[in-house]
């Protein structure tokens, strides 16, 4: 089975994540896999929106245990933010279609498309916290960008997990709707939008990314925070707290963390 299935209805594309038994988790291959695929997209030029979407009952349960453990983080990461940039820098609007769960890295993906509809039942946040990583620069800046900075230090900083209706309250996601309604109603909005004047919403994306831009791009604007955050990333991937953060996970229990 391949990392990534493409299909087309019309003018949408439907780039499916297909890692159902590893909970569409992201490992080095899924990450690159996605980046190949943005680009066979962009080849077809009839294309006009695309949606992601994780095969079976989630989108995307965040980074494989296997790709961030034993300091494989720092090998995973790189990919990782390259396949972000390739999904926040694609030229046709994007829709993420939330179901179940979107939770670390997978929220992070959700966070650089242009809209991002949930079930109402999904899980979504950031559980850094209760793991023991640390969250880069470039990641946090698009958090706070996207929610504010008080939104974003509650997913950052708790590790709190938020419902359809409360991200939605919160900004993480444009809208939530019965599970039942999620693929219709991102079907709905990708054909919509796929119907309006192609070369107007190619603008209109690629301005606001340039507003956004203006701010101060992710690592020229605070080179030294950005630094000092890359140390504390690379820290985190290699500490005793990640091991346990891990492991107590996997043991369905709470962590014991000792900050080494």
């Amino acid at each position: 089975m391949n990392l990534v299935e493409v299909t087309r209805e019309g003018a949408v594309a439907f780039l499916e994540l297909s890692r159902p038994e590893q909970r569409n988790a992201l490992s080095v291959g899924l990450c690159d896999a996605i980046v190949d695929a943005l680009d066979d997209i962009d080849s077809e030029p009839t294309t006009r929106v695309v949606v992601l979407r994780g095969r079976g009952k989630v989108f995307c349960a965040g980074a494989d245990f296997a790709a961030v453990a034993g300091g494989g983080g720092m090998e995973f990461l790189p990919r990782f933010e390259r396949m972000l940039e390739a999904v926040a820098g694609f030229r046709l609007p994007t829709v993420a279609q939330i179901n179940g769960a979107a939770l670390g890295g997978g929220l992070q993906l959700a966070a650089v498309c242009d809209f991002r509809i949930a079930a109402d039942d999904a899980k979504l946040g950031i559980p850094s916290t209760r793991l023991g990583v640390v969250v880069n620069y470039e990641n946090v800046r698009r958090q706070v960008l996207l929610t504010g900075a008080a939104v974003a230090r509650e997913v950052l900083m708790t590790g709190r997990t938020f419902t359809g209706p409360e991200a939605a309250a919160a900004g993480l996601v444009n809208r939530s709707v019965p599970e039942a309604d999620l693929a219709t109603e991102c079907r709905t909005m990708a054909e919509g939008i796929a119907s309006l004047a192609p070369l107007s919403v190619q603008g209109a994306k690629r301005a606001i990314q340039a507003v956004l831009d203006s701010t101060g791009d992710a690592r020229s604007s605070a080179p030294e925070a950005a630094s000092e955050i890359d140390r504390l990333v690379a820290d985190a991937y290699q500490s005793a707290d990640l091991a346990e953060g891990l492991q107590a996970m996997r043991d369905k229990r709470p962590p014991r963390f000792t900050g080494t």
